[in-house]
């Protein structure tokens, strides 16, 4: 009877994960906001949720935020460039529209850029913000580093695609019916930290393989290397 109310217990535990979970969503959601905190609020909700919620390190408040503020500079800067760019190429989309009646084989060279273009930024923002989250790197070296992952580990970048596909068409559906309730429920609190936690089982591993040699013994060298858990 003592062990129920044990607070290390797994009832306990799943319902810590689970509040973690919803509060980290709602962290993403508010940060997200200005939309060019997209980038620094996205990594700072992956390295939480991998960190606090599967590795049970620490709180969840702390480390979104020093994900934050850690990652902002370029994590805003990659949120700008990658507006600017599905700007351009909704552009180049509805452009390559206009000439599908008066000048097809024009309008499908331009169709076939916007898919090229297209599916070079959706590859490499699948992994960007956890890379971000993990490694210490520049805008360029940002963006080289998580298309040469999703290029290179494809039925993972498959799997995620699935993943961003299966929420954007439930809000979609949602959004359909008028459930505005649902909605408001389903964005700030379930999708974000929920997608989040379900993302990382897929790409924890390969950051795994990224990550060099480690530093030593914790207790000698006073660093935690919690991620090679």
């Amino acid at each position: 009877m003592s062990n129920l109310f044990n607070p290390d217990n797994a009832v306990f535990t799943a319902i810590n994960k689970i509040v973690d979970t919803i509060w980290l969503g709602i962290l993403w959601t508010i940060c997200s906001i200005p939309l060019i905190t997209i980038g620094p609020a996205s990594s700072a909700l992956y390295y939480a949720t991998v960190k606090c919620t599967r590795r049970s390190r620490s709180y969840v408040t702390r480390e979104f935020f020093r994900s934050f503020k850690m990652n902002f500079k370029v994590g805003a800067i990659m949120s700008v460039i990658m507006l600017v760019y599905s700007f351009v190429l909704y552009i180049d989309f509805q452009y390559a529209r206009s000439l599908d009646a008066s000048n097809p084989t024009m309008a499908t060279v331009y169709f076939v850029v916007f898919a090229i273009g297209a599916s070079i930024a959706g590859v490499a923002l699948l992994w960007m913000f956890p890379v971000l989250s993990r490694f210490t790197v520049g805008v360029g070296a940002l963006f080289k580093s998580s298309f040469a992952m999703g290029s290179r580990h494809i039925v993972r970048t498959l799997l995620l695609a699935l993943i961003a596909a299966f929420w954007i068409l439930t809000l979609l559906v949602l959004t359909s019916a008028v459930e505005l309730l649902s909605l408001l429920i389903f964005v700030p609190f379930i999708a974000p930290g929920l997608t989040s936690l379900i993302r990382s089982f897929i790409i924890e591993p390969v950051l795994k393989q990224h990550q060099g040699e480690s530093a030593g013994d914790p207790e000698e060298t006073g660093i935690d290397e919690w991620y090679r858990e």
